[in-house]
């Protein structure tokens, strides 16, 4: 177990640190990764999300592996956030509380180059100071939905990481993208915060995209598609009750 928490830990700054090659990157693994992702989520429609959710979230790390998980942090890289961004970072509870990881995982403020977050092993999600200056208060909660994601499937990103499946990380990007819509649905925040989240960091970033992720536009279509597959699932639970209530007076 420690093993898997100090290579999770070796992942995110691999993450943060280096630039992927485009070289294995198609078109058509994008599409695959992004039809596969799509009817991930067509498939769960006959039920609630939140339903859903509840039935594939993992049990929490223990508080123990937790204290060895952010123990593994380098004390220096990490910062006091200015009173700037106290909002902001309060904001954040309730995409944790949705979760149910608001007594679990940790917000922590890395001092780094590049604007992104990243969660890390089950005890934290990092976001570096540019990205806590770049975004505003509902697209930070977007991102971090889109981070606490990643707990859902983590043991399958392991193993996709370890056989270089770049489609499969896409796929399961993707997922967490899908997640995140979701949630911000649910909590009232427009899911349309995490496009534009990730189009000022891919933007504020300015390096090729990751080998991780599909390209940006099919990446915000794919996340337009689920905010659709939402929005048409709330409208299906208000036709029912209407249509109950409409048999109740006449009954």
């Amino acid at each position: 177990m420690a093993k898997h928490i100090a290579l999770g830990v070796v992942l995110y700054f691999a993450m943060v640190n280096t630039v992927f090659s485009q070289t294995t990157k198609t078109k058509s693994s994008e599409d695959e990764a992004t039809q596969k992702a799509l009817a991930y989520f067509e498939q769960i429609q006959t039920q609630q999300f939140d339903n859903f959710l509840s039935s594939i979230r993992p049990a929490p790390l223990s508080a123990d592996l937790r204290q060895k998980v952010l123990s593994m942090l380098p004390k220096g890289d990490l910062v006091a956030p200015g009173s700037d961004y106290v909002a902001k970072l309060k904001s954040l509870e309730d995409v944790l509380k949705y979760n149910q990881r608001d007594s679990v995982i940790e917000i922590k403020v890395l001092r780094a180059h590049s604007a992104t977050a990243v969660f890390l092993a089950g005890a934290a999600v990092l976001i570096t100071e540019p990205a806590l200056r770049l975004l505003s208060a509902e697209e930070l909660q977007a991102v971090v939905a889109h981070e606490l994601g990643h707990e859902y499937y983590w043991n399958r990103f392991e193993l996709a990481r370890q056989n270089k499946d770049f489609a499969k990380i896409q796929e399961l990007e993707l997922r967490c993208d899908g997640i995140a819509v979701i949630a911000l649905h649910r909590l009232g925040v427009d899911p349309k915060n995490l496009i534009t989240a990730i189009t000022k960091l891919n933007k504020y970033n300015d390096h090729p995209e990751s080998l991780h992720y599909v390209g940006l536009n099919e990446r915000i279509a794919f996340i337009h598609s689920v905010i659709q597959l939402v929005s048409n699932q709330d409208l299906r639970t208000v036709l029912v009750k209407e249509t109950r209530e409409v048999q109740r007076l006449r009954s």
